[in-house]
């Protein structure tokens, strides 16, 4: 199931009687995905409602009615804020998680982004807007190494906060549940494109037969459909079918490449992958480079122009999905 996060602005609620806000919408999106949420948007829903809560207590302990109906002023001053918000996060219908940010290194390049007036923090000299964005972005991108599909949706309405996730193919933002669906892989849903499918990729193609898609190299989407016992790899730009291939067709040269023993065996597992780099998935190509770093086959003839053109390519296609690390080390392997 897709996952979709949201910021603060998507699920604000100061009332008193359910915990998130934007429930028609979150409805729609829970049937559909699965709903994320930053410890850091989660806190700050709890602290609109401890305020707005705090301000309703003092402005109704100064109302007239409250003495006028005889109700014991002590009750409502002892009344337990803290009890309520917990009881109304306990008792949330919708489904959700919650993601927290783990790797405090990230605070250097979160003070240089704030220094640099760079997204998520407002560019005007006169402000320093922006940490509570911040906290969402680098929560999201640590995240988004945790997960096997490597590709999430932010909903998000911040301008600064939006520039900064599209620097990153992989994070779809949107802004709504109709750009989710826009966007999502139920969009390829519709009667039309099944009958594309089935035309030019395989007859018996149904809805429920593509089961995964994922941004290619080439910046579009690559569908995996499996049928009668089939994987197919379907690329699509506007709409419309790219290109296609069985998976079969190059999953063994992937093989070859990961586990070579030879440097020959190298160049020709190269040579088979080459035309079909559009198709390899973010999981694929992790794995091709983390082979890069660990097969001396591999890395001791990274200088080779094959092999340096076509680990340089799906580095600096993907580079964002990859660990900073372990993507800081690819290149200097490159650059040796």
């Amino acid at each position: 199931m897709e996952k979709v996060i949201f910021d603060t602005d998507f699920i604000r609620n100061t009332e008193a009687k359910h915990f998130l806000g934007g429930r028609s919408e979150l409805e729609k999106f829970a049937k559909v995905a699965e709903l994320v949420f930053p410890d850091i948007v989660i806190e700050e829903i709890k602290n609109q409602k401890r305020k707005n809560l705090e301000k309703n207590k003092s402005s109704f302990l100064s109302n007239p009615f409250h003495w006028l109906r005889n109700l014991d002023r002590n009750d409502t001053q002892n009344f337990d804020i803290e009890s309520h918000i917990s009881e109304l996060e306990t008792n949330e219908t919708l489904k959700y998680s919650v993601i927290k940010l783990t790797d405090y290194s990230v605070l250097e390049q979160m003070k240089e982004l704030a220094l640099k007036k760079l997204p998520p923090f407002e560019a005007a000299d006169n402000t320093d807007k922006g940490f509570k964005d911040a906290c969402i972005y680098f929560t999201t991108l640590e995240y988004l190494q945790s997960i096997p599909d490597k590709m999430i949706f932010v909903c998000c309405k911040d301008g600064r906060l939006k520039e900064a996730f599209n620097e990153h193919p992989n994070i779809i933002v949107i802004e709504s549940y109709d750009d989710f669906i826009k966007n999502s892989i139920t969009r390829f849903y519709d009667d039309y494109f099944i009958e594309k499918l089935q035309s030019e990729v395989h007859t018996d193609i149904s809805k429920e037969h593509i089961v995964d898609y994922w941004i290619n190299t080439n910046e579009n989407r690559v569908l995996l459909i499996e049928v009668d016992g089939e994987k197919y790899v379907v690329e699509v730009d506007s709409g419309e079918i790219v290109a296609f291939e069985k998976a079969a067709a190059y999953s063994d040269a992937i093989n070859k490449f990961i586990h070579s023993g030879a440097f020959a065996t190298t160049h020709a597992a190269i040579e088979a992958l080459n035309p079909y780099i559009h198709f390899l998935s973010d999981d694929e190509i992790l794995k091709i480079l983390e082979s890069v770093d660990t097969n001396n086959q591999i890395y001791l003839i990274i200088g080779d122009e094959d092999v340096k053109q076509f680990v340089s390519t799906l580095h600096d296609r993907k580079k964002e999905i990859l660990p900073t690390d372990f993507a800081a080390n690819i290149k200097n392997r490159l650059e040796e």
